[in-house]
């Protein structure tokens, strides 16, 4: 997945794309530093931790303070692409499929101008367009990353295939807007308590055969108080638990959740160590722009992270009332 989200290139990505079928990434500083070719030979030769520590290492030498070891990862998973990969582009709440046709070049003349140093040429991809309903959870969960690069495996890729073949099946309908606002005051308002318990509820609905409530039952941890999961959910056919740490924030979220959603992807659990781990950090607030990065990073460290309505939203297609 690429997502063009460059608040001083985005215009020029958009038009490189629908004029030209390029896509394209940041990193212009690289570029004109005559490294591009470097990087984009390291990123195909190297493994990902490896290529951070290249590329951080670039970065100190060329006082580049925004050369971390997220933005590493996003970089490699774009030098990465090769002909006849398959991209998902975001766009709103849509997003687009195109394939690969050439691998990716520096663009030193367009890095001169803009923040944009490296392109791979694509082609755009006739697709079935789904509803959220028929998006499924993997998918969804891919589309609400923050980062700019992720490399998509498991079942959002037999995702991203059903979508490049034509179905015959009957829409869902959309969930109305209204409803979700509804739902979305009345988690505002609930009691802490009633609030992790619908979360239960809803977790109940998916398959979880055993829920429990760590404040309650004072379930032993090794986790810090302050990341600590109000709801743990247990699918014991999938071999997987699910660890909800849940907040009613309303507006912007602030500085402390923050850093409990930075805190979170650390937290253990005691006696599920058979279980696969699932972690979601569930916020009614939104986070704000200028921590992308953290939100991605965390995301990277597989934290699904849902804020403002994502929850309303999944509660109202569940069909789950109050």
């Amino acid at each position: 997945m690429h997502r063009i989200y460059n608040q001083t290139s985005a215009a020029e990505q958009k038009r490189l794309l629908e004029e030209e079928n390029k896509l394209s990434t940041g990193y212009a500083a690289f570029v004109i530093a005559g490294e591009g070719e470097n990087l984009i030979r390291h990123a195909q030769q190297m493994t990902k931790s490896d290529f951070a520590v290249y590329f951080q290492g670039l970065g100190q030498q060329m006082n580049l303070p925004w050369a971390t070891g997220t933005r590493s990862h996003w970089l490699y998973y774009f030098l990465q692409l090769d002909a006849g990969d398959v991209v998902v582009v975001p766009e709103g709440h849509h997003f687009h499929l195109f394939k690969v046709t050439n691998g990716p070049q520096v663009e030193p003349a367009i890095a001169q101008a803009h923040d944009i140093g490296f392109v791979v040429t694509v082609k755009p991809l006739d697709m079935v367009v789904p509803t959220k309903r028929q998006l499924g959870p993997a998918l969804t969960s891919i589309l609400k990353f923050r980062g700019t690069d992720l490399k998509l495996t498991g079942q959002s890729v037999t995702d991203v295939q059903a979508l490049l073949t034509p179905s015959q099946e009957t829409q869902a309908s959309e969930p109305s807007q209204k409803d979700i606002a509804q739902m979305q005051a009345a988690l505002l308002k609930m009691p802490e308590k009633q609030y992790h318990q619908l979360i239960a509820h809803y977790l109940t609905q998916l398959g979880a055969t055993e829920i429990i409530f760590p404040a309650i039952s004072q379930l032993p941890t090794t986790d810090e108080p302050s990341a600590a999961a109000d709801v743990i959910a247990v699918f014991r056919k999938l071999g997987a638990v699910v660890f909800v740490h849940a907040q009613q924030d309303d507006g912007v979220v602030d500085e402390a959740g923050i850093q409990k959603m930075v805190a979170y992807q650390y937290t253990t659990f005691e006696k599920f160590d058979t279980f696969v781990p699932i972690k979601w950090f569930v916020t009614t607030g939104h986070l704000p722009e200028e921590e992308d990065e953290a939100v991605g990073y965390v995301q990277e460290n597989r934290v699904q992270v849902l804020q403002n309505t994502d929850l309303a939203e999944r509660l109202v297609i569940a069909g789950i009332s109050l």
